[in-house]
């Protein structure tokens, strides 16, 4: 089964996406949220979710800096960015 981690500063948002999506008909499982990259990452290495939804902008600890550390730790997880950012630097980036 394919285990999702979903990592964003807005509550809101967060809700949403663990709402709106059907995961059981995806065949996965949201195994948990993340308020900020720090915590994501805290998460990430606990939980070892196949994919992370994820923001880039966020307080503590951006998503950037979350892959980066995860990926420099061997953390084999795919990332998905979800932002409302138009910046195309950021984007290369991400």
């Amino acid at each position: 089964m394919i285990t999702i981690l979903i990592v964003d500063d807005e509550p809101l948002i967060r809700y949403g996406v663990e709402s709106i999506i059907n995961w059981d008909l995806l065949g996965a499982k949201l195994i948990g949220n993340a308020k900020n990259g720090k915590e994501g990452l805290e998460k990430i290495r606990q939980l070892r979710p196949y994919i992370v939804l994820t923001d880039i902008k966020m307080p503590v600890m951006d998503g950037i800096q979350m892959i980066e550390q995860a990926q420099n730790e061997k953390i084999s997880t795919y990332f998905i960015i979800l932002s409302n950012y138009n910046d195309f630097e950021l984007v290369k980036t991400a």
